[in-house]
């Protein structure tokens, strides 16, 4: 199971609803602020997985909703992340298991783990995808993600025991 925050549906109209009121790129733009500061290698893989499917501006809208959802009071100013730093190790490990499983197996991996831990984000997720021509390749972004927080979230919560 899961540390990350289980995503409702009252959170996902919560953020629809400032996205829609605030607008995309204003909301979009305070994500990226916030990852370039606070978790730069989840930054690099969704800028990576955007350049990837195309339409990069649409691509990571999709990506700021999601992590929207995941901390829907995104901290303005110096404050603690409720989501961990995925570290240079983590990054390295998912790659490994991706080498190691390839990419169509750990992409279903992590989507059944989705599936089980955060049905809503990964409704949202892929309600977004279908709307891409890139389909595939923006789920395996959403789940590359998801599966770096989770692994994160698992060695922090290991380490503080």
């Amino acid at each position: 199971m899961s540390m990350l925050p289980r995503v409702t549906e009252e959170t996902r109209e919560l953020i629809a609803r400032e996205f829609d009121t605030r607008g995309p790129d204003v909301c979009t733009a305070e994500v990226v602020a916030h990852l370039k500061r606070h978790n730069p290698e989840i930054l690099d893989m969704a800028t990576r997985c955007a350049a990837d499917v195309g339409d990069s501006q649409k691509v990571m809208l999709g990506f700021a909703i999601f992590f929207r959802l995941l901390v829907p009071g995104l901290p303005t100013s110096g404050d603690l992340s409720p989501l961990p730093a995925v570290s240079e190790e983590t990054r390295a490990r998912l790659v490994r298991e991706i080498d190691t499983q390839g990419t169509e197996a750990f992409t279903m991996e992590a989507i059944a783990e989705f599936e089980r831990s955060n049905p809503e984000l990964l409704q949202m997720a892929h309600n977004f995808a279908t709307r891409l021509r890139q389909y595939l390749l923006a789920m395996q972004g959403f789940a590359l993600i998801y599966k770096a927080l989770v692994l994160q979230s698992a060695d922090q919560r290991t380490r503080l025991h």
